[in-house]
């Protein structure tokens, strides 16, 4: 299968366990792979054929930034579902890293990575 990608998402959101941490905004990074049959696309050269990486984009931030979140891995998850619903593709890898997260301990990005597929 094909794969679509987005690499180096920088978003801005509300994220983190503590109260404290959630209300001060901070930037994750998210990398999206996703499954889709480019054949069609790439044969006839026709955008309505392929994945709008525009639209992936939007629905990645919407989902982000629609609320604030304890867990990474709730974060991740709910990327995962809206993507899965609005696109007609067969999976979705979210890798979402937290930078600031440890960077104390001299760690580049403590990250959650997912793989969700339409079928299970």
């Amino acid at each position: 299968m094909d794969r679509i990608l987005l690499r180096g998402v920088h978003l801005t959101v509300n994220l983190g366990v503590p109260p404290e941490e959630r209300s001060v905004p901070q930037e994750i990074i998210l990398d999206l792979d996703v499954e889709f049959d480019t054949r069609r696309a790439g044969e006839t050269d026709d955008f309505k054929l392929t994945v709008d990486y525009a639209a992936m984009h939007t629905t990645v931030r919407r989902v982000a930034t629609e609320r604030h979140y304890s867990l990474v891995e709730c974060m991740a998850e709910r990327i995962a579902a809206a993507l899965l619903a609005e696109f007609p593709i067969a999976s979705a890898r979210i890798l979402l890293m937290k930078p600031a997260a440890l960077s104390g301990r001299k760690v580049d990005y403590p990250a959650v990575e997912i793989v969700r597929r339409r079928h299970g």
